[in-house]
């Protein structure tokens, strides 16, 4: 194995498990830690299980440790049927190059497609916004006009003209190279890290486009669940 890639670590029999017609949707951190929160959150109302863990030489050279215990970085695949088939990707950083980032991208995309996922939905902050609203404007991109009104309209987003950074966009047009339709979603952010208000739209949007019936989330309810997910899965 390069030293150079990153290494896929699947759950015992999870090698040629399929979801049919699945959706993808990415929650890795990023500005307003808008993505990782939704993504909690989502992990801790649906029943899942992990498909796989993704370590790479590209997350950053630091680890957190917690009482005594060295926690490295990852990233984590997981698998829901009901509602709706979805694959949740979670991790706890973002690649530290554009190198990198490609090459973890890349791979999250072969995995999501040999699985069965037919969509991906990446979601991210946006900052530098002025009078920011408390139900936070949702910004919609894609490598495809057509998809971009077909899933819009969904999420009541504007079409938005900017740079994306990070695996919201890389991982967006890895999946149009495969063939795979896609959007995605920038949630403009006020001035706290985590932006609760952004992530409850975040959960929202994501909930319509993947038909998970948590569209009615409130902020409270957020922060309690997001916050023992996130110490659940990052133990």
């Amino acid at each position: 194995m390069p030293v150079n890639e990153s290494i896929v670590v699947y759950e015992r029999g999870m090698e040629d498990y399929y979801l049919e017609d699945a959706s993808l949707i990415e929650g890795l951190p990023g500005i307003g830690l808008v993505s990782k929160i939704s993504i909690a959150y989502i992990l801790g109302k649906v029943k899942h299980v992990r498909l796989c863990r993704v370590y790479s030489p590209h997350f950053p050279s630091y680890g957190f440790i917690a009482d005594g215990k060295l926690l490295p970085h990852f990233l984590d695949i997981y698998a829901v049927e009901e509602p709706s088939p979805t694959l949740i990707v979670y991790g706890t950083s973002q690649p530290s190059s554009s190198y990198g980032q490609h090459e973890l991208c890349g791979k999250i995309i072969d995995i999501a497609s040999k699985h069965g996922v037919r969509r991906v939905f990446t979601l991210g902050g946006l900052g530098g916004k002025e009078d920011v609203a408390q139900r936070r404007r949702v910004y919609c991109s894609s490598t495809s006009k057509a998809y971009l009104e077909k899933y819009m309209g969904l999420v009541g987003g504007e079409v938005y003209g900017g740079q994306i950074v990070g695996a919201a966009g890389i991982m967006m047009v890895m999946a149009g190279q495969m063939g795979l339709e896609n959007m995605g979603m920038l949630i403009e952010i006020g001035n706290s890290t985590p932006d609760y208000y952004a992530a409850q739209r975040g959960v929202e949007a994501l909930s319509k486009l993947c038909s998970l019936g948590l569209e009615e989330v409130g902020v409270s309810e957020l922060i309690t669940v997001s916050s023992r997910t996130i110490a659940r899965l990052e133990a």
